[in-house]
């Protein structure tokens, strides 16, 4: 067989490390082809049923009976089961269960608890992590990197030491989306976006019949890939990690919170020093490498004078190199200003620098500063009865069906037409053969099995929205920062739906109409740009809030009856300049006048008999027409917010372009006195 392509030999050397050191629990596969992922965990749990893997060889301090335990495993010829974790998996599957036993039920151990001592660990698959439900993110948080786990449910104890192997699939684009917490469980990550083409080259070049399991000459892929490893070497003492392969580990790994990617590379590094008495910096640049790590210029950063040699080391790959610096200084020392200096430590050399690959990034997203995790997304919301509903939230696949709601009926189909020619009664058999063969013969009707129901997955709904509505023709001279904070926590806060709806802005596609887009939440990149626009001249009020009416109507509707909670925020002076029909139209085809601020309340009245949870207006206080922006909130039913114009207001009791957040008394937000600037306007809202 030809030599392995880049990607998949990258990948199949982490699977072979993972079956090796078993404290590397999970991999986390960047840009993975979904269909790809089931063959990887074939090949892991063959891997981890054979000899010479960890948990066989008991290499891990204080671990020496797992060789024994792993022993018998593979002599009983028991094979890693594997365990798909989706949208549809429940806490009741992963810890305790229900199951027929006899004429009655009983309680037995869920997918995710390793009971058997003797059983080969398993290997645990999730396919789409971005959307992978909270017991199964719940489940990652408890057992990934643990080193004991306990189970106390409905009266039952049960204590396991956890040595389950993970892989997660995720596309690198949503790493920055997803809750650190969680993506440190998975210190070891690999880009696997060409995986899919190294496989079909790999399966061009492969002998006929050389993977095939059934003689057929059909190709197994998890077969081709599980031959294409080397021969597990079985080892029974953990290689040594030398102070150079340590120093180079801190060097070579982006500061972190924690201390799990420093030991998952130097555990990676481990792995592939098996066999040998040391673990030398060779292993670790090769670890670095599978990661995707930035390597440095050169391996040791030149010294710009000698140390005292009374002190530790500051060289960070130097022969004697501490893992740490001890920054504990003697009396003498510290009175030596000289000896001080050369013992603090200096920033990294142009030639020491990592040099980053652009071709895959970095393999940690979520450090970019521009990452932001939605709001504690790890926890459930069990005040919102339409959270967790079953037909809550947007369409984003299809799953089997628990029950018979929201079927999808077309999936239904095209998953029992896979197995029409084998469901067919054997009457009827002999006459499809005929039929074939010219005769008349009636076709028999689709037979649709419980088995092939399938079911519409939706995205978690938090019940909540905040729409916008954004005019910047009237944002010179004032910073909207300040005003709008409040409510965008509060939309980050609780993961809100967010609808904008902007006009009056220089290079606007139709500057007599608003535009309008939604959001899934908060964490659109769509929204910062929406709200740093340079002002324009157009201003059709009317019919943005009547655009904000329809998106009103809809988020109600789309409450199918549970809890739901809407908030509008209109950021307006009051002078709407175009008419709602000119809007419509496109064009404004004669002199205004009056007309545009005429339909705006017009729009505005119909908002409010909606009535949603809050309306606020937030109106720059520049001395223009006040009296528009009174008569508006009026016509909205709206809290009134004026901010003032021209100048930095610091102090309390007005919303200016200073730092200091506004305080948050009750929820959701602050009360209106504490944004209103004062005078007549600061009293209660209209």
């Amino acid at each position: 067989m030809t030599a392995l392509p880049a990607p998949l030999a990258r990948v199949l050397t982490l699977l072979d490390c993972m079956a090796v050191e078993r404290r590397l629990g999970g991999l986390l596969l960047f840009d993975l082809e979904p269909s790809l992922l089931p063959v990887l965990g074939r090949v892991l749990a063959e891997r981890l049923g054979g000899p010479g893997t960890g948990d066989r060889a008991g290499h891990s301090a204080g671990e020496g009976t797992e060789g024994l335990e792993g022993g018998v495993a593979s002599a009983r010829g028991l094979v890693s089961p594997v365990v798909v974790l989706g949208a549809w998996t429940t806490a009741e599957s992963l810890w305790l269960r229900t199951a027929p036993a006899g004429h009655g039920l009983v309680l037995e151990p869920g997918s995710l608890v390793e009971h058997c001592h003797d059983a080969p660990p398993p290997v645990v698959l999730v396919p789409d992590l971005e959307h992978a439900p909270l017991p199964v993110v719940h489940a990652v948080l408890a057992l990934l990197g643990s080193d004991a786990a306990s189970l106390e449910r409905l009266g039952h104890s049960i204590r396991w030491k956890p040595r389950a192997r993970w892989l997660a699939a995720l596309p690198r684009a949503a790493a920055g989306r997803l809750s650190p917490h969680l993506l440190d469980r998975f210190p070891l990550r690999v880009d696997a976006g060409g995986l899919a083409e190294a496989l079909r080259t790999l399966r061009a070049d492969a002998e006929p019949g050389e993977a095939s399991t059934d003689g057929s000459g059909t190709v197994d892929d998890a077969v081709l890939l599980h031959r294409a490893l080397p021969a597990p070497g079985g080892w029974n003492r953990p290689a040594t990690l030398t102070a150079e392969a340590a120093a180079l580990v801190v060097l070579l790994m982006p500061g972190s919170p924690g201390r799990r990617r420093d030991l998952a590379l130097a555990r990676t590094a481990r792995a592939l020093a098996a066999g040998a008495e040391s673990v030398g910096p060779e292993h670790v640049r090769e670890a670095a490498r599978l990661f995707g790590l930035a390597q440095p210029r050169s391996a040791v950063p030149p010294r710009t004078q000698a140390p005292d040699p009374g002190l530790p080391s500051t060289d960070p790959v130097g022969p004697t190199a501490p893992a740490a610096v001890s920054l504990v200084r003697t009396a003498e020392a510290v009175g030596d200003r000289s000896a001080v200096a050369a013992s603090m430590p200096r920033p990294l050399d142009a030639e020491q620098a990592p040099v980053p690959d652009p071709a895959t990034g970095s393999p940690y997203p979520e450090d970019d500063p521009t990452a932001l995790a939605p709001f504690a997304s790890l926890r459930s919301d069990h005040r919102r009865p339409c959270a967790d509903r079953p037909t809550g939230g947007r369409r984003i696949g299809v799953q089997p069906a628990r029950d018979l709601r929201d079927l999808a009926i077309v999936s239904t189909l095209l998953e029992a037409a896979k197995f029409r020619a084998v469901r067919q009664p054997e009457d009827l058999r002999g006459e499809l053969e005929g039929e074939r063969q010219g005769a008349s013969v009636e076709r028999p009707t689709l037979a649709v099995s419980a088995a092939d129901l399938r079911q519409y997955r939706h995205a978690r709904d938090s019940g909540r929205a905040l729409i916008l509505v954004l005019d910047h023709s009237c944002r010179a001279g004032w910073d909207l920062g300040p005003p709008l904070a409040p409510f965008l926590r509060w939309a980050h806060r609780h993961d809100a739906a967010v609808t904008v709806v902007e006009f009056g802005h220089r290079g606007a596609a139709n500057e007599p109409a608003a535009e309008r887009y939604r959001a899934t939440s908060l964490l659109d990149p769509r929204i910062p740009v929406s709200i740093g626009r340079t002002p324009g001249l157009a201003s059709p009020l009317a019919h943005a809030l009547d655009l904000a009416a329809q998106e009103l109507r809809r988020s109600g509707r789309r409450a199918r009856g549970g809890h739901h909670e809407a908030v509008l925020i209109v950021v307006t002076d009051g002078r709407g300049n175009v008419p709602l029909g000119a809007s419509l139209l496109g064009r404004v085809t004669a002199r205004v006048g009056h007309e545009g601020v005429t339909d705006a309340l017009t729009a505005a009245r119909s908002v409010r008999r909606i009535a949603p949870a809050r309306t606020a207006l937030i109106s720059p206080d520049s001395g223009l027409y006040p009296e528009l922006a009174f008569d508006l909130a009026e016509s909205l039913g709206a809290e009134l917010f004026l901010v003032p114009v021209g100048q930095d207001i610091a102090g309390p009791g007005r919303a200016g372009s200073s730092n200091e957040q506004l305080p948050l008394p009750n929820e959701p937000f602050g009360s209106p006195a504490e944004v209103a600037g004062p005078g007549p306007e600061a009293g209660p809202p209209l």
